[in-house]
């Protein structure tokens, strides 16, 4: 098989946050939307692109890419962008159309508009340059599939061989069993052997991956895709034969349950060519044909976390933990941030916010976060940040690691564990939260409720009050006599 390499786009991502939290986050930022056009001079084997971007929201929909006379249409791909800064959640999605220009000569796209998310959005359009074809060291499996001319009757005469295929395609995972949250790696591949002699070409890749993907990804899990572009060989050894390997797709997935995970068998179908019997410099010394290489499926199985009291909230993966602190010597009144930094391999997005200690001692406000996934060398790594800002309310010496830590299960020794930072802030100064207290100072009333007299007394003690009760009870009713007598 010839060394392969075309572009070929897969680039959905998915968001690496709570969606609850996102969502309410986004709608209090203002959502912008725009049309970005790609490159205008291009070779003939070189893709113009469209990009439609929405920042601070959601594409929920949009309508067709247009047409552009000269070009066919590839398959959209897409990519999302999330931070947390300061408690904003800013957001940036894409869509990515590609163009393959089917001939050289000048193309005008014409002024459009699309309809994104129920809103239309314009375009000026552009004029398209198609030149001569980029140099490529590969070769590209979208070119002409045919042979050259002869004539028709050469053609029919000429008799065809057919040789068989060294090679086989397959759906790899890197386990057979994983814990619920640990990453599990999958990828399609076709492997050639080195010494095969058929002429093997890929067919309607986009297609079949797209139906391929249906079967196998599981849809009980968290995706991370390594978006492959180009589709080149790469030297590999199976069961001690040499192969070239044509990766095709490649992930990492992160199960959200404990429901085992069955990857379905799958086909892929690759054009190979017979040969002719006898080669002639004028007749066509190949003819197209098709043949089906099937996948064996497989079950991963999916085991509970063990038994913990951090099993609930733990996250999963192998981490480690980085930490910063403005400053260690402050006095009340004034603030310091902590940078709380957990990076390594797993799911970056599912890391939880860490448990935090209320104190009347130290303030902490809600965390500003961001995260960067890496997706690389079959590997999903990054880190992710929270920053808290911190306000000393007494004096004293505090060890954050009594304020703030992260519970995390290690799949790697298969234990938990515990991050925390290991600083201490120094805080000097007046306490403030006696001052405050001081403000609404209720002492002088309950220091006088505290030393009333609040025993039981005997009311043959209080003579002297049943007399004035009495002399007052005898003048109300002399004086009620007297107005009646003068009313008479």
């Amino acid at each position: 098989m010839k060394s392969v390499a075309f572009k070929y786009h897969n680039k959905i991502k998915h968001i690496v946050f709570v969606l609850g939290l996102l969502l309410l986050g986004i709608e209090g930022i203002a959502q912008t939307v725009t049309v970005n056009i790609g490159g205008t001079e291009i070779g003939q084997n070189e893709n113009f692109e469209i990009t439609l971007t929405v920042k601070n929201g959601r594409l929920t929909n949009y309508s067709q890419f247009p047409d552009i006379q000269g070009f066919r249409k590839g398959r959209p791909s897409t990519s999302s962008q999330t931070s947390i800064i300061n408690g904003q959640v800013s957001t940036q999605q894409s869509v990515t159309q590609m163009y393959a220009p089917t001939k050289k000569g000048t193309f005008v796209l014409k002024p459009f508009k699309m309809s994104v998310n129920g809103k239309s959005v314009n375009s000026k359009g552009a004029t398209i340059k198609v030149g001569n074809p980029v140099q490529r060291q590969s070769y590209d499996p979208f070119a002409d599939f045919w042979g050259n001319g002869g004539s028709q009757k050469q053609q029919q005469e000429q008799q065809f061989i057919d040789v068989k295929a060294d090679a086989f395609y397959a759906v790899s995972t890197d386990k057979r069993s994983v814990y619920r949250g640990e990453g599990f790696r999958m990828d399609i591949s076709f492997y050639v052997s080195v010494t095969n002699r058929a002429e093997l070409e890929f067919f309607k890749i986009d297609e079949q991956i797209s139906d391929i993907l249906k079967k196998v990804k599981p849809k009980n899990c968290w995706e991370e895709n390594f978006n492959i572009e180009s589709i080149h060989p790469e030297y590999v050894t199976v069961n001690g034969k040499s192969y070239r390997q044509y990766k095709i797709y490649e992930a990492m997935f992160y199960p959200l349950n404990t429901e085992d995970i069955v990857v379905a068998p799958t086909q892929l179908k690759m054009i190979k060519y017979q040969v002719a019997q006898r080669q002639s410099f004028f007749g066509r010394n190949r003819k197209e044909d098709v043949e089906v290489f099937k996948s064996k499926g497989r079950t991963i199985k999916v085991k509970p976390l063990p038994e913990s009291q951090f099993k609930s909230i733990a996250s999963v993966g192998n981490y480690r933990m980085k930490e910063g602190v403005s400053d260690t010597k402050i006095k009340t009144g004034e603030s310091v941030t902590l940078e709380f930094k957990v990076e390594g391999e797993g799911n970056i997005s599912s890391i939880r916010e860490p448990d935090v200690i209320d104190s009347e001692n130290l303030l902490f406000y809600p965390p500003s976060i961001s995260q960067n996934i890496k997706r690389a060398n079959n590997r999903v790594v990054g880190s992710k940040q929270f920053t808290y800002y911190i306000e000393p309310q007494e004096p004293g010496t505090y060890n954050l690691k009594d304020f703030v830590s992260l519970s995390i299960f290690n799949p790697r020794t298969k234990k938990y564990e515990i991050l925390h930072p290991e600083g201490t802030i120094t805080v000097e100064g007046k306490s403030l939260r006696d001052a405050n207290i001081s403000k609404t100072d209720l002492g002088s009333f309950y220091d006088s409720m505290k030393n009333a007299d609040n025993s039981l007394v005997s009311m043959s003690e209080t003579s002297w009050i049943q007399i004035i009760l009495n002399i007052f009870v005898v003048i109300t009713l002399v004086t009620t006599g007297v107005l009646l007598f003068k009313k008479i």
